[in-house]
């Protein structure tokens, strides 16, 4: 698919505003044991790549703030959640809020521009798949701005369409509550995705290096008919560094936010 051409739709807010408030949290929490493995394992995984110093985190896209909460004050003493639904975030803010973690709303990715730089982290669970390339261009040029110059890091998670992924969506959209053939509408491989981001985003290489680029959700989700702590075991078992297959669902990226001062221009 052309970057430039999407095959479907973005998700609209009012789409959004039809899942029920914490839903997805609740599922982590109390679903069917594979889809809390999946949740539970996905967020395990995008903070593994966050730790290499104690620093500020910003979640773009947090819905309902499942990252967060999962997210210790001693690594990231400073934690923001951000997302368009004003009721989602309102779950957030009275379940997970504290001192150290809030969450706001915001308009959409240019009204990222109010917050102030000086995170040392900013994460994007399974967000960009739903935004169309001029977004995803704006999320990159946001998250370059707000990210501290040679210590920061983005880290994203998108499904990986070189894998089983497709097979899997096809069931989801008959149980699930989106009909993710609509919803995703920017597509990404493992073999693809930094060639197609370099494409979207010209600025990239300008900010930022791919400093992590892995797959994780091959098969360790699918153990939780075992046991839900055995799935998510088995699924961190091995460090990203050392897992090198292209199979896996989800794709997992971290780029190095380099250390050239950030260019308006």
């Amino acid at each position: 698919m052309n970057a430039s051409q999407p095959s479907a739709r973005p998700l609209t807010s009012k789409e959004l505003t039809d899942i029920p408030v914490g839903h997805y949290h609740r599922v982590m929490e109390s679903g069917h044991p594979v889809r809390r493995a999946w949740h539970l394992l996905k967020f395990t995984r995008v903070l593994d790549l966050c730790m290499e110093a104690p620093g500020a985190i910003l979640d773009i896209g947090c819905f309902a703030g499942s990252l967060l909460s999962r997210a210790s004050e001693a690594q990231y003493p400073r934690q923001l959640g951000v997302d368009i639904l004003p009721e989602q975030l309102a779950f957030a803010n009275e379940s997970f809020g504290t001192p150290f973690r809030r969450f706001e709303h915001i308009d959409g990715l240019r009204s990222l521009r109010r917050l102030e730089p000086g995170f040392d982290y900013a994460t994007c669970v399974e967000v960009i798949e739903h935004l169309a390339p001029a977004e995803i261009r704006t999320l990159f040029v946001e998250v370059a701005r707000l990210l501290t110059p040679g210590r920061g890091r983005f880290v994203l998670s998108t499904p990986n369409y070189s894998s089983t992924w497709p097979l899997l969506e096809l069931l989801l959209n008959r149980v699930s509550d989106v009909d993710y053939s609509e919803q995703h509408i920017t597509r990404f491989t493992y073999f693809g995705l930094e060639r197609k981001l370099r494409e979207i985003v010209p600025e990239i290489d300008k900010y930022f290096r791919f400093e992590v680029k892995t797959t994780t959700h091959f098969v360790s989700p699918f153990l939780a008919v075992l046991g839900v702590d055995v799935a998510t075991k088995v699924g961190s078992w091995v460090p990203h560094s050392r897992w090198g297959s292209p199979l896996g669902n989800l794709v997992l990226v971290r780029l190095a936010r380099n250390d050239r001062p950030f260019d308006e221009a």
